[in-house]
């Protein structure tokens, strides 16, 4: 008896404590079998953003997605909006990819080199070379040797892709997210760069660094004092978001073009100071539009009660909007950017933090086997004149942390915690996290959809 309960209470312990609102344990991160995993019930179980549509403006035009061992070609097959599609990168013949290239243009046909098998550019059999030898073959048929096609839907301005059979829409996958976010426009937004790191570290890791808001505070703290400013993260479903919230005094201080540090004297000044901010050290969000809205907006009297700034602000923007030939978004309402929040984290891995001028959008995803490496796109959307047609920018490749030094020095804050945290948290000192159960919500949400998804 006393052995059997010594042996039930060894096999209790042995187990990984459960997901809490303030706890999350370590081995959600450090499981040997989380790669493997991930690759059989994860990444081919969910809907993924593979690419823009402005990449795709040219018939035969082609992205070539790639997520551990899959390759995955979408391609415009047609001048038509809808006429575009997405299969898997492999000859049917012997396994050879089919394009090797991260992007291009195909012709009529696609090629394999190795041994000249040809399909469509929508995927259908168009050549077999002497195909006469497989006469008799039971099984080898137009359809059999077809590429086979991955699920493709349009959202956001995004071509999304889904590995599964039989997926959830798109749009329900997106839910209260999509929703929300809808209002933003940002299929109208056209990005003004693009930048993609190696990144040395656990793609869970860069996800979680960018998907809560309680960190900024002591983070970013090189030109605004954000210690007054707190968040409040909501779950919807696998998804997740935050909104900003003030507590506390109202005002902060921020550094000056001298280098000093300058308590703000009013509301207008605090608010020009955050703007300015973000605007010269990310180069995203913050453009602009909201830029010269908010040095009207500092020349207002120190005294404007702050409700009256953030109605001035509103004007100012939409004014400023139309100095530059922008098109508002229709439906775009302050009390829509309000249920909107600040961040979103649309599972498993697109983070995007829409404002009125544009987005800024991550995307992360495993580098091969090794769980210490991830590739992490990052980009900065704008609202461009109504007619003005762009494609996307050149991507801007980074082997690591330390060469992408000097393209945005907000973003680098942010990158001093990432392989810190990637290294710390394999410590025998460390049991797991302690998350906060207001401020990091979305990480929790997060770590139980992994879960779910994992242990299915």
């Amino acid at each position: 008896m006393d052995s059997k309960l010594n042996s039930s209470s060894q096999q209790e312990e042995a187990e990984p404590p459960a997901i809490r609102p303030d706890f999350i344990p370590a081995s959600s991160w450090l499981n040997p079998d989380n790669v493997r995993l991930e690759q059989e019930r994860l990444w081919p179980r969910v809907w993924q953003m593979a690419c823009r549509e402005e990449e795709l403006l040219t018939v035969g035009a082609f992205v070539n997605y790639e997520i551990l061992d899959d390759s995955i070609l979408i391609v415009r097959s047609g001048p038509g909006e809808d006429d575009l599609v997405a299969y898997y990168n492999v000859c049917q013949h012997r396994g050879r990819k089919l394009r090797v290239e991260k992007k291009g243009q195909l012709g009529r046909t696609i090629s394999c080199r190795f041994h000249g098998w040809q399909w469509t550019i929508d995927g259908k059999i168009a050549h077999v070379h002497q195909r006469e030898n497989w006469q008799g073959c039971p099984e080898f048929t137009d359809e059999a040797i077809a590429l086979p096609q991955v699920k493709l839907a349009r959202w956001g301005g995004w071509i999304w892709i889904h590995q599964g059979e039989d997926p959830q829409p798109l749009e329900e996958w997106l839910g209260e997210a999509g929703r929300l976010l809808g209002p933003f426009d940002m299929r109208s937004m056209r990005a003004r760069w693009w930048k993609t790191i190696a990144a040395p570290v656990n793609w869970r890791v860069v996800c979680e660094a960018f998907n809560e808001g309680y960190h900024v505070w002591s983070t970013h703290s090189m030109g605004v004092n954000y210690r007054s400013t707190g968040t409040l993260s909501v779950s919807f479903g696998d998804h997740s978001m935050f909104r900003g919230t003030v507590a506390g005094r109202l005002l902060s201080e921020y550094k000056t073009d001298d280098g000093s540090w300058k308590m703000a004297e009013s509301v207008p000044e605090y608010l020009w100071a955050v703007e300015r901010h973000t605007y010269r050290s990310l180069g995203a969000m913050t453009l602009e539009p909201t830029m010269a809205a908010a040095e009207r907006v500092k020349a207002l009297p120190p005294d404007t009660p702050a409700m009256d700034v953030v109605a001035a602000m509103w004007a100012y923007q939409q004014e400023e909007f139309a100095n530059r030939g922008l098109k508002w978004p229709e439906g775009l309402t302050r009390e829509v950017i309000a249920a909107a929040g600040t961040d979103w984290h649309i599972f498993p891995n697109a983070v995007v933090l829409p404002t009125v001028d544009g987005a800024l959008w991550y995307r992360m995803r495993p580098n091969g086997p090794d769980p210490d490496s991830c590739v992490f796109d990052i980009w900065s959307f704008a609202h461009v004149p109504p007619g003005e047609e762009r494609g996307m920018p050149e991507q801007e490749v980074f082997q690591g942390f330390q060469e992408f030094i000097g393209q945005c020095p907000f973003l680098e804050e942010d990158f001093l915690n990432l392989t810190a945290v990637n290294e710390g948290m394999k410590s025998r000192g460390w049991k797991g996290a302690r998350t906060n159960p207001v401020q990091e919500v979305s990480i929790t949400t997060f770590h139980k959809a992994l879960a779910r998804f994992l242990g299915e």
